[in-house]
């Protein structure tokens, strides 16, 4: 039996034959002659390569060209054996376990034979509407199976960012101009409404700066709230890790700091005592390389001396000047009636007692008091060491950002 599947092409001299649209291979081809439709000479067969590649025993001799043909299969022992192991290839084949589980179902209306495991397998239904979905012929038409809409299907399509916004077009009335990445500067204001209330307190709805979604990234949050029947106040809390910081503004007038306020200067401006409608006061504050603190007061000597209780005199509880300071000095001693003169003893557990020269003088004295701060707050600022807990007031200049 001849074979004419497909078109060959041939070019003068070579012994090249390159088929298309043929299966050479697959129909068992060992050898034969190859009769071109075309002027020339037959083409004996010397391989077969591919299902599209044969090589010829001779050359062809006529024009170069693409022609039908007529392959006349080689009649011997040769190609009977080709034939028996091929057929013997393809019994194997189909004796598998596969296979076999396939034919082992009993075909059922809407469904699908599907594996479930090695060697076995089973039915799954199959619903009008998958199949009307497999048999869409490209993505749009599966889309539109689907339910989406022209739109969308559109949008899809889009390239990139600056398309797709294209197609949405102009975006509704947001109450302001969203930022352009060129020009990023609002132009208009920003209202963030909504409440939500927990025991004792109303907040606002926050604005959140965050670094990322994951647990312990950086944010930032700003917003207000009302502590009922106290304040009002605004804060930003600093997020980083398990940690954070508040920074609040209270209605009061009050500014609440976790750490250090650092400046040129500190001053403290308050209406004229004398003039408050049209003059302001300023006063400024005291510098000193310590994060020191003071007390002062004044006793009544008895048999020409007196102890002093700097947590009675400055209306602290017992024992919160030993737990706030170290390095407590006494600074100044003024006998304020008379001209006895007088010393301090050793300051001890927030106590010291003064002593006149004249041990029968009874004056009322005036005494004064500097301490270093000693408390787990100031020793964890950048700018205190953190195992003394005394400033340290020259550093090197950060870094720009």
């Amino acid at each position: 039996m001849n074979y004419t599947t497909g078109t060959i092409t041939l070019t003068n001299g070579s012994k090249s034959v390159t088929g298309t649209g043929t299966g050479w291979t697959t129909a068992l081809i060992v050898g034969g002659v190859i009769f071109p439709q075309a002027a020339g000479n037959p083409l004996p067969i010397a391989s077969v390569d591919s299902q599209t590649k044969i090589t010829a025993a001779t050359a062809w001799v006529g024009a170069s060209g693409t022609y039908p043909y007529a392959l006349q299969r080689q009649d011997d022992a040769t190609q009977m054996i080709a034939n028996a192991e091929a057929l013997a290839t393809y019994i194997q084949r189909l004796d598998n376990a596969s296979l076999s589980a396939l034919a082992g179902l009993t075909p059922q209306a809407d469904r699908l034979a599907y594996y479930n495991g090695s060697g076995t397998a089973a039915l799954t239904v199959l619903s009008a509407f998958a199949r009307s979905l497999l048999d869409d012929q490209n993505s749009s038409t599966a889309l539109s199976t689907l339910g989406v809409t022209n739109f969308a299907k559109t949008l899809l399509d889009d390239a990139d960012a600056a398309t797709a916004r294209a197609t949405i077009g102009a975006q509704a009335n947001l109450g302001y101009t969203p930022v352009d990445r060129s020009d990023p500067l609002m132009t208009q204001t920003v209202n963030v409404k909504g409440s939500e209330t927990i025991p004792g307190y109303v907040l606002t709805r926050a604005v959140v700066l965050r670094q990322s979604d994951s647990s312990g990234a950086l944010s930032a949050i700003w917003r207000a709230q009302e502590r009922q029947g106290y304040y009002y106040s605004m804060f930003w809390d600093l997020n980083f890790g398990n940690d954070g910081r508040r920074l609040e503004f209270r209605s009061d007038g009050s500014l609440w700091v976790p750490g250090a306020i650092n400046g040129a200067s500190k001053n403290f401006v308050i209406d004229h005592p004398l003039d408050p409608s049209n003059r302001d006061l300023t006063f400024a504050s005291t510098e000193s390389p310590h994060y020191g603190v003071e007390a002062w007061g004044v006793a009544r000597l008895k048999g020409g001396r007196v102890t002093v209780d700097i947590d009675a005199a400055s209306n602290l509880t017992a024992g919160t000047w030993a737990a706030l300071t170290q390095n407590t000095i006494v600074t100044a001693l003024q006998n304020q009636e008379g001209f006895a003169r007088l010393r301090p003893g050793p300051i001890e557990d927030g106590t010291f007692e003064i002593v006149a020269e004249d041990e029968a003088c009874c004056d009322l004295v005036s005494w004064h008091v500097v301490a270093d701060r000693n408390d787990p707050v100031i020793r964890s600022l950048s700018n205190a060491d953190p195992e003394t807990g005394l400033l340290e007031p020259e550093s090197e200049k950060s870094a720009a950002p």
